[in-house]
């Protein structure tokens, strides 16, 4: 395949931060309804200190997924922003300040891209508000990595979905995967990190993403011994227990990589306590728990909570395009029935199979809703390259099948499912669900529970699992749910779809009140301030 991505990318990777600015500021004049104001003010808060703290200085960003996806076109390779929670999070980030962001190289045409820059080179694009790079590991150790480890054992592992009876195990071929995978393209990345910082004038600072690359903090510090490092962990970081499945050797050197950093941020609370508590029975650190420090080798490395969230304003913008307009029309048009929407990616996490099997009870205890609900479920097929993740979606198509068998009528289905990865269709059900069901075993946060509320129009109640970060902040104004009880799901269902209007209306409120507390703009500034040491 012929390469060229560059060319064609440049005006796409040079242009980010101004469409960024362009589609907020066409929303953020003087908004009136107190969400959006809490975002503008937020971001304005961001700028400010971007530029007392920022001036001169790039940020580094490093992930395994990049911003962008790539498709192959009669007229070349055309570019659009990448979907996804983490990549709009720190595509958010270049709006305000100037990024160069390294990712692995997942595709043949991103492995073209990487190709352009001549190894370890010059960025694909030209300097600008944002700069990309790839690392380039052969597919066959991105397979190791990426499938092997990163997948197949952490992201099961830290979700407490891994069947310990039969996974994780570490076989010679699962070493193999965590040598010559996961820790050889974690050294690309800290390789390509301090190759093209070195470049700048200027002291880099460096912000490492996720499950991915938890070796690359400590990488980092070899090479930048006195450069701001901070990592962030999107998933759940379980306690102790759960990391006693893997091989001391392994934790060791997931927990030693972290350690690299000067800052290493979770999601709430009880994952900073978690990864506390791994310090002092893995590695016999010193911590205190009341400032969230680890002392290490002379250092003091600080594990804070920042709950992320998304751009409110940003996402309405979205809700109100044609194209979005239409789906909700269509999704409004589907009869009079109320609606129940579940949108997660085909993962052993998101419980989708309890979730169904407690809609099936749902129907059964309360027969009055039959003919009068649907359950619309959106779920995107994820990694169907990995065992479990086939097994998850076979098993959900199965049990969706015996749902329609046993409740359909002829002027009736119960359930709708859709296969598909389609952000537009998703954001315009959510402004027409009148229940959306957030029913993960564990999740670092979940940002379908934010989004929801965001843009619903139809005042529609929440559900949301225990086990979900999310709950931290909307526990108040939601109906909470063990993940694990079916029948209490299906109680739940009942009560939100009953639910007098005026609570209805309060719950989505309360919603939008705590999603206003913190927006994506203060998920990074609270960073960006915490790593420099505005605020200690």
């Amino acid at each position: 395949m012929a390469c060229g991505v560059a060319v064609n990318l440049e005006g796409l990777v040079v242009g980010w931060g101004v469409a960024m600015k362009q589609h907020v500021g066409a929303r953020c004049g003087a908004p009136s309804d107190p969400l959006e104001a809490a975002a503008l003010s937020q971001r304005r808060a961001l700028e400010a200190f971007c530029a007392r703290h920022l001036a001169g200085r790039r940020l580094w960003l490093a992930s395994n997924r990049g911003p962008y996806e790539f498709q192959a076109r009669a007229c070349g390779v055309q570019a659009s922003k990448g979907v996804g929670g983490l990549v709009t999070a720190l595509g958010a980030i270049a709006s305000v300040t100037p990024v160069h962001w390294v990712a692995a190289a997942m595709t043949q045409l991103e492995a073209c891209a990487a190709q352009e820059q001549g190894g370890v080179g010059a960025a694909v694009g030209q300097p600008g508000p944002m700069q990309l790079s790839f690392v380039s590991p052969t597919a066959e150790q991105y397979d190791r990595y990426y499938d092997g480890i990163a997948n197949a054992v952490l992201w099961l592992l830290q979700h407490r979905v891994a069947h310990h009876t039969t996974e994780p195990t570490f076989d010679a071929a699962t070493w193999q995967a965590w040598r010559e995978g996961y820790v050889a393209v974690n050294r690309q990345f800290a390789a390509q990190l301090a190759a093209f910082a070195a470049r700048d004038r200027a002291e880099p600072v460096f912000l490492v993403q996720d499950y991915h690359l938890y070796l690359v903090p400590h990488l980092l510090r070899e090479r930048h011994p006195t450069a701001p490092i901070a990592h962030f962990t999107h998933i759940d970081w379980p306690p102790p227990e759960a990391w006693r499945a893997l091989p001391e050797a392994v934790r060791r050197a997931i927990l030693q990589g972290l350690l690299g950093a000067d800052l290493i941020g979770f999601q709430g609370r009880r994952q900073v306590a978690n990864f506390l508590a791994c310090c002092e029975e893995f590695l016999q650190l010193p911590t205190k728990h009341g400032d969230g420090i680890v002392h290490v080798a002379g250092r003091r490395v600080r594990a804070r909570a920042f709950p992320i969230s998304i751009d409110p304003v940003a996402l309405r913008s979205l809700a109100h395009t044609p194209e979005v307009t239409r789906a909700s029309q269509a999704w409004a048009d589907g009869g009079r029935m109320q609606t129940i929407a579940v949108i997660a990616r085909t993962d052993p996490s998101k419980n989708l199979w309890r979730t169904l099997r407690a809609f099936d009870h749902f129907l059964e205890a309360y027969p009055s809703w039959r003919g009068r609900v649907r359950l619309v479920a959106l779920l995107p097929a994820s990694r169907q390259s990995c065992p479990a993740y086939r097994a998850c979606l076979a098993q959900l198509e199965e049990a969706c099948e015996a749902i329609q068998r046993r409740w359909r009528t002829p002027s009736w289905q119960p359930v709708e499912l859709h296969l598909e990865h389609d952000y537009p269709r998703a954001v315009a059900l959510l402004t027409q669900y009148d229940v959306l069901v957030v029913n993960s075993i564990s999740d670092g946060m979940n940002l379908v529970a934010k989004e929801g509320p965001t843009v619903n129009q139809r005042a529609g109640q929440l559900i949301l699992s225990e086990g979900a970060g999310a709950a931290e902040e909307l526990r108040h104004a939601c109906r909470m749910v063990n993940p694990f009880d079916l029948v209490g799901l299906a109680d739940a269902l009942d009560e939100a779809l009953r639910a007098h209007p005026a609570e209805r209306r309060w719950a989505l409120a309360a919603q939008r009140h705590a999603i206003g507390a913190h927006t994506i703009w203060a998920w990074v500034h609270g960073q960006l301030a915490t790593l420099l040491a505005e605020d200690g």
